[in-house]
C-alpha cells in the first residue's frame, strides 16, 4: 500500500471517530458540574396606566409592590428547581404547582405549604386570581398576575420574566 493511501485510510478513520464522538457525547453536563448562574433580581415590570377619559381608581401603590415582591419569591422557586431539574416545569399552573411541590423526577419539594392556592390547586395572586406562567426559554418563564381589578391583561398587571 503505497504512503498516499495510508494517509487517507488513517484521515477516514480520524474524521469517522471524530463523527461518532460527536454522536454519542451527551450534551448535558451531570448536575454536579452544571453551572448555578448568579443569584439577580429579575425585572418586575407593572404595566403603565391606560389613559382614558374617566379614570378608574388608582391600586394601592403598597399592594403592587407586595404583589411584585410575590413574583419575585415565585421566580427564585423556578430559578430553585432548575437547578434541580435542568428546565422549568412545564405545563399549566397547577401542574406547575404539583411540579414544585414533589411531583418530578428528583422528588423536590420547593414549593412551601404557606404560599396560596384555590381549590383546583393553582397559584393565586393576593386577590386570589391564578398566576398566569409562559414559558419563554428554557432558563425563562413569564409570570403574570391579574392584579386588583382580577383581570387578564389590563392596566393593572403585574410581572415578571
Amino acid at each position: 500500500m503505497s504512503r498516499k493511501h495510508v494517509f487517507w485510510t488513517i484521515g477516514l478513520l480520524l474524521m469517522l471517530a471524530a463523527a461518532l464522538w460527536m454522536l454519542t457525547r451527551s450534551d448535558k453536563e451531570p448536575a454536579s458540574k452544571v453551572p448555578v448562574p448568579p443569584a439577580t433580581k429579575p425585572a418586575v415590570v407593572v404595566a403603565p396606566p391606560q389613559t382614558k377619559s374617566t379614570l378608574p381608581p388608582q391600586p394601592d401603590v403598597g399592594v403592587e409592590n407586595e404583589a411584585a415582591a410575590d413574583l419575585q419569591r415565585i421566580t427564585r422557586l423556578l430559578r430553585d428547581y432548575r437547578t434541580i431539574a435542568g428546565d422549568n416545569p412545564i405545563g399549566s399552573n397547577a401542574e406547575i404547582v404539583r411540579a414544585l411541590a414533589g411531583d418530578n423526577l428528583k422528588h423536590a419539594k420547593i414549593l412551601p405549604d404557606e404560599l396560596p392556592r384555590n381549590s383546583s390547586g393553582e397559584l393565586v395572586d393576593r386577590w386570589g386570581t391564578p398566576y398566569f406562567f409562559h414559558q419563554l426559554s428554557r432558563n425563562s418563564m413569564e409570570i403574570r398576575s391579574a392584579g386588583s381589578d382580577r383581570r387578564m391583561w389590563t392596566s393593572d398587571d403585574v410581572f415578571t420574566r
